[in-house]
């Protein structure tokens, strides 16, 4: 907010200084005219230095903590340890924005052997391990996540025993145990529940092809006889309607977030939800672990100016 009225207060007395200078000698028209563009530069300048600014604070705050995201979960919790992982879940918490609803595409199971993903991935029951645990940290309540075939509900059991005794699932929740929600093609599972809670502090759903465009076939069959049996005006289908009858039953909204980790930058099946609304992140480069890839993906998602209700 300060930085916004500062910016406001720049242009103001910037316009103000241009036109206070001028000598009478131009129409008012015109020196409206350069007031506004020197106005324009300057905000330009402004702005420039703002991106470069947010990139370089990310980037000393990586360097000065010296944060190892693989460390900073799995290792001991030495007095060293956990300070840095305070520092690190500062370092989200400040944040500009965050998503509520994460959704993470995973590479199948037979192409995680390739070279370019080979390093961030280990298995399904690990990768779901590392996700939760970084949703948890960065206090994201629904986490997604997608594989076309069938390895994450295959690994179903794997996955809900392993998070129930995760010790790095404890460790990003400030060493006490989450209440989590895991399902997957009508199964859920809620592990350590609270008797009192309401609401899980994470909500976790494996998602597979059979969640994508089956789903569009079966709506689109249903219309259809709703259509032909006079229950619905064919103009009442709209794209409002569509969506809403998309929905997750549970009422979770869309992710506003969507990471790729496979090798192709591609949405091939994907839950069909409105992705005009989801911001696509692929999976940086650069990344050392799959929970740095999480991380870089929220600190990309920060910067951007969100679309929602324009």
């Amino acid at each position: 907010m300060a930085v916004f009225v500062w910016f406001i207060s720049l242009m103001a007395l910037a316009a103000i200084a241009h036109l206070s200078g001028s000598r009478g000698k131009q129409g008012l028209k015109q020196q409206l005219a350069d007031g506004a563009c020197s106005v324009v530069l300057r905000s330009a300048q402004l702005a420039f230095a703002v991106h470069r600014s947010f990139q370089a604070w990310v980037q000393n705050s990586l360097t000065q903590a010296g944060l190892d995201m693989q460390e900073l979960l799995q290792g001991d919790d030495t007095e060293a340890i956990l300070a840095k992982r305070q520092q690190l879940s500062d370092l989200l918490a400040s944040l500009p924005q965050r998503p509520e609803h994460l959704a993470v595409i995973l590479p199948e199971h037979e192409v995680r052997e390739n070279e370019a993903i080979g390093g961030l991935l280990v298995s399904e029951v690990d990768d779901v391990e590392v996700l939760c645990a970084w949703g948890l940290l960065a206090k994201i309540r629904r986490l997604s996540i997608y594989a076309r075939d069938d390895s994450l509900g295959r690994a179903f059991d794997s996955i809900a025993g392993r998070l129930r005794n995760s010790k790095m699932v404890a460790r990003a929740f400030n060493g006490r145990t989450p209440d989590i929600c895991l399902d997957s093609s009508g199964r859920v599972e809620h592990i350590c529940a609270n008797s009192g809670s309401t609401r899980p502090d994470i909500h976790i759903s494996l998602w597979t092809r059979d969640h994508g465009y089956p789903s569009l076939v079966r709506l689109s069959r249903e219309l259809s006889r709703e259509v032909q049996s006079k229950a619905l005006a064919p103009a009442a289908i709209t794209e409002a309607l569509v969506a809403d009858r998309l929905q997750d039953p549970r009422g979770s909204k869309h992710p506003e977030l969507v990471l790729l980790l496979d090798d192709l930058p591609c949405v091939s099946e994907f839950p069909p939800w409105p992705l005009q609304n989801s911001e696509l992140v692929q999976a940086d480069s650069g990344a050392r672990s799959l929970g740095d890839a999480v991380f870089r993906a929220l600190v990309c998602f920060a910067k951007i100016e969100m679309r929602f209700g324009k």
